[in-house]
């Protein structure tokens, strides 16, 4: 049977094998979903709770808050 979620930390843990991975955000001011369809994970804050990724084919980097992650691979994420 295919696992339809996965908690927080098993999606940061799955961003730390550093290969390409489908994310799906929330915009934190206005609630947009951002889709980052080939990202890689660069760094994490833990204590701001913030995750910086790299984005291979815009060579740019975004960073967003870790709560705002709600899918990875088409997994989706709870708390």
């Amino acid at each position: 049977m295919m696992r339809q979620a996965i908690h927080i930390k098993e999606a940061v843990a799955m961003l730390k094998d550093r290969r390409l991975h489908r994310l799906r955000v929330w915009k934190l001011s206005t609630g947009d979903i951002i889709d980052y369809p080939e990202a890689v994970y660069l760094g994490s804050n833990e204590r701001g709770g913030t995750i910086t990724v790299s984005l291979p084919r815009s060579r740019k980097t975004r960073t967003f808050r870790r709560v705002c992650l709600f899918e990875i691979d088409n997994l989706k994420i709870y708390l």
